[in-house]
This record gives C-alpha cells, structure tokens and sequence, in this order.
C-alpha cells in the first residue's frame, strides 16, 4: 500500500495568525440572547432571581469606595488658582498652520523677508572662528548623534508606504533629548568662544521655562484675547535688548507692502480655544531688568502625520513672535498698539534634524488689517538634512 506523508501547501504565518485571531473576535463578539422570563411566570406574579449575581441569594452591602478627602477629589480646570472664565484663541504649537508661513505672516501682521539683511552677513562673515571649526562641530552633532549612552525604548517606526510591515522596536537615544544635546551644545560652544573675547559674558539661560503672552489689541481680538504658549529648552535673555534690524524708514515702507493674503482661509482658523490663566506675561527671571534675546527648542515629527517644511517654519515664526510679545508686554500691557521702540527677537528650531532658524521684529501690537505699520519677520527654513530617528550615523557628512 503507498502511503503518502502529509505535506501542508504553506507553513503556518503570522498572517494566518493574525486572521485567526480576527475570526475568533468576531466570534467572541456575537452574544447569546438573553434569558427571558416566560410570560406565565411573570402572570404568577413570581420573583426570578439570577444565580451568577453575586448578591444571590442574599444581597450584600459593600463600603462605599467615595472617601471625603482631597488626595481622592478628582482635580477639574475650574480648581485652578489661576482659571479664569473668559474664552481665548490659543497657540500652543500643537496644530500645524494649513497655509505655513503666509498664515502665520497673515495671524501676526508681519511680511517676510526672504533672507536675513546682509550688513547682518558681513558681521558674522568678520567673526574668527577657531582652528579646526569643524572637527569641533562633528564632536558637537556626534554627541547627540552617536556619543550619547542613553538606551530608552523608541517609538514604533511607521512606514508610510509598507504601512502593514511592523518593525522591530529598538533602544537608544529619544529624539527630543538627542536634538536638545545638540543645540545646549551649540550655545555652550557659542558662549565660550565668545567669553575668550571679552564678549556675550551677560547672558542668562534657562532651560524648560514656560513663555506666555497674551494680546487684546486688533479686530476679533479686542473681544477674545489672543494667547500664545510655548516651553522651549533654552530661553537666552540679556540686559541689553536687540537692536532692530529695521530702521524707521524700514519700518515706514512697510506701510505700502502687503500682508500675505490666505483668502479664504481664515487666519485664526487653526487656533485652540482655551481658558485664560494668566493675563501678564510668563517668562523667567521676570523681576529682573533682563530682555529676551533668543529661544531654542526641538519639536518632534508625528510619523503618521508629519507636518512639511512651510508648517514647521510656522511654527518657528510663531515661537519667535510669542517672544517677542512676552518681551513687549513684560513690563505690562503698552498704551498704544504702535511700539515707540521695536522689539527683536530671535528663534532657532530643531526638527528632525533640520533648522529654522527666525527673527522677529514686532513693530505693532495692532493685527488687525486696519494697522498701517506692519511687524518684520526674516526666516531662513531647511538648513540641515534629515535622516530617520532609528539610523544611527557614525559620520557627519550627511549633516553638516
């Protein structure tokens, strides 16, 4: 007799697996119908118990889990010190903008200069840099690139294109601290160089400090104050403010340039609406005569839903004018919407890898389209290359 060994036409996979489970779910899911009780017993007038209630046969009392004490009290938004009923437009960086950075230019009355004014180039082109500057880059890169030891589970890596396929998970350093090593680097390297001149020995940094600032002038926000905020890892203040990169006459030819038009989306159309809770400005070192001079911070890409370049650098613009405001409203609310004295601030964003870097010079207070005087914003996105969060790079070429 021939006899023939059984052979499966395919082995058993994850696929098989995976659709097995889903049947066994949807099997789990269909419910048996209920018992109901039979029409004669209810005419009877007869009690019908069930045997799997744990009160079967007799009830049973248990202790009330609610205890009167505040460890047990569940905290609402009403309990904070600080909440205030009245409504607010809100940026808190956590909604891309639709329109990038015309949006943003169109929500703070600012028009955008292309690249950064080149007296401010031949400045930084007559800075002596030291002996073997890029050596001393890569080392600063390669410290949150490669150098650093920390080993924390990452993410799931999601493909946008085999999105069915799941990665192995790996260890290593999150891409908030590894940019944020970056840029404490980067300031570090700046400070002391400078320090050996003789220069920039005046400036303060704190690292994580909340920025708040609100604004009631202009259009819908006399009514619904706008407010902005933001937690960078380095906010850099001095006691000497940033001159402005405009002049006056600058300034007064801004009065014939246009606001970049986003009909017919509306400006604010990507704004939270939020409490108020604080209606000064919130910023570090506030008793102090200081002034805002430059914040740095990381943001990390959503995989699934990444934002693209012109929304990142709106984010960036966004950032820099809420340090700005802060600075122009620390002292208090001015009386005109029209500064006598423009503030500047600076910005630098990390993003997978890629700077942004942003100045803003906030001239007025005044949003609303009514205002002749518009503010100035020169933003240089895109400067470094990206590369994934799970590649570890040994060299820097693809960086720098």
């Amino acid at each position: 007799m021939v006899f023939q060994k059984y052979r499966p036409s395919k082995q058993w996979g994850k696929m098989d697996t995976r659709i097995f489970k889903a049947i066994l779910e949807a099997r789990n899911k269909r419910k048996m119908p209920s018992f109901q009780v039979p029409d004669a017993l209810k005419a009877l007038g007869v009690e019908v118990y069930d045997p799997n209630s744990p009160d079967f046969p007799t009830p049973r009392e248990l202790p009330s889990p609610v205890i009167d004490h505040p460890a047990f009290k569940v905290n609402t938004p009403q309990d904070h010190p600080l909440y205030k009923a009245v409504k607010c437009a809100l940026f808190d960086g956590t909604e891309p903008f639709t329109d990038g950075i015309d949006q943003a230019c169109a929500l703070t009355n600012a028009v955008r200069r292309p690249q950064f004014p080149s007296s401010i180039a031949e400045k930084a082109s007559k800075i002596q840099l030291p002996r073997d500057f890029e050596g001393h880059l890569r080392d600063l890169i390669m410290h949150g690139e490669r150098y650093d030891p920390t080993l924390e589970k990452l993410p799931k890596r999601h493909d946008p294109v085999l999105f069915w396929i799941r990665h192995p998970r790996v260890y290593g350093t999150p891409v908030v601290k590894k940019n944020n090593i970056v840029l404490d680097n980067l300031y570090r390297s700046i400070l002391l160089t400078a320090i050996q001149h003789d220069q920039l020995e005046f400036l303060r940094c704190d690292r994580d400090e909340p920025l708040s600032g609100a604004l009631n002038f202009g259009g819908e926000f006399e009514k619904r104050p706008f407010v902005i905020r933001c937690q960078p890892h380095l906010v850099i203040q001095s006691p000497v403010p940033i001159q402005p990169w405009a002049d006056k006459d600058e300034v007064n030819k801004t009065k014939e340039e246009m606001v970049p038009d986003v009909t017919p989306i509306d400006p604010r159309i990507d704004l939270t609406e939020d409490n108020i809770y604080n209606t000064e400005a919130v910023v570090p070192r506030n008793r102090f005569h200081l002034h805002l001079d430059t914040i740095m911070w990381t943001r990390e890409q959503d995989q699934k839903y990444p934002w693209t370049r012109e929304q990142n650098a709106a984010n960036a613009v966004m950032y820099c004018f809420c340090a700005a405001l802060v600075e122009a409203t620390r002292k208090g609310i001015p009386s005109s919407s029209l500064l006598a004295t423009p503030v500047t601030t600076r910005a630098v964003q990390i993003v997978d890898g890629r700077l942004d870097l942003v100045v803003f010079q906030l001239n007025t207070l005044d949003l609303s389209r009514a205002s002749t005087v518009k503010n100035i914003v020169w933003v240089e996105p895109d400067i470094c290359r990206r590369h994934f969060f799970t590649r570890n790079i040994s060299i820097t070429c693809d960086v720098i």
